[in-house]
């Protein structure tokens, strides 16, 4: 089993789509408005997709899947990411708006859907778990809402690290996906990122940033001993990352 990533699916079908004719194909927003890179997206992702994942692969997808605001109105984004092989990993995005009660959605989307939220999943020899994450709350821009929302993501992180341990397998390698960069811009340690080194994470996978200038501050590499992957649909250039093989 391969194991790639990609996220910032950023779908909007308004109709089903067939990728034998890809003119039915009609957004309710167009990416390209973030530039010509984004043109026809969907297209690049789907063509790379299936050019390098297989039926037994596993894609995780850190968020921002679908602009809807309701399950209803992301029929025809599932219809198209159900179209491609592979068991799709999801966590929730800032405009995943359509991601509300968990069990609904867990009963209601495809059997190759795997939803996180507080807890984790294990394939083979990994364990993986995550949550959306928040802007890092430093310097003079930090909000005492901001601070808020991040004291959350940090409580559901670990609730997500603690239900890998409960698993009992001591022995998988623990992947974290996030949304949001698990770090300020400076990329200075905090508790998200002592959580990971507590419960011994060797690899975060995060989306969120779009453009030159943002992928410029991404941490990618390794640092505090976790292998950290920047994987926006843009800054891999529309196709999934290889992670590793298990």
């Amino acid at each position: 089993m391969k194991v790639f990533a990609i996220g910032d699916l950023h779908l909007s079908f308004q109709r089903p789509v067939n990728p034998e004719d890809w003119t039915t194909g009609q957004e309710l927003k167009p990416m390209s408005i973030f530039g010509d890179n984004w043109t026809d997206h969907y297209i690049k992702i789907y063509r790379n997709w299936r050019e390098k994942v297989s039926t037994d692969d596993l894609v995780l997808i850190p968020g921002d899947i679908s602009w809807a605001n309701t399950l209803a109105e992301m029929e025809y984004d599932l219809d198209f990411i159900n179209l491609l092989p592979g068991k799709k990993v999801l966590i929730k995005g800032n405009h995943d708006y359509w991601w509300q009660s968990i069990s609904q959605l867990r009963s209601r989307l495809p059997d190759s859907f795997y939803l996180i939220q507080n807890d984790s999943i294990k394939f083979k020899e990994l364990l993986i778990g995550g949550t959306r994450g928040w802007n890092i709350p430093v310097g003079n821009y930090a909000t005492a809402q901001d601070r808020k929302i991040f004291q959350r993501e940090v409580i559901r992180l670990e609730l997500s690290l603690k239900d890998m341990v409960n698993s009992g397998d001591l022995t998988p390698e623990k992947i974290v996906l996030f949304h949001y960069m698990p770090v300020d811009e400076s990329h200075q340690k905090n508790e998200m990122i002592e959580l990971l080194q507590y419960y011994g994470v060797q690899t975060c996978l995060y989306g969120h940033l779009h453009g030159a200038k943002s992928h410029l501050v991404s941490i990618t590499g390794e640092k505090w001993g976790i292998k950290f992957y920047l994987v926006s649909a843009d800054y891999i250039n529309f196709k999934p990352k290889f992670i590793r093989q298990v």
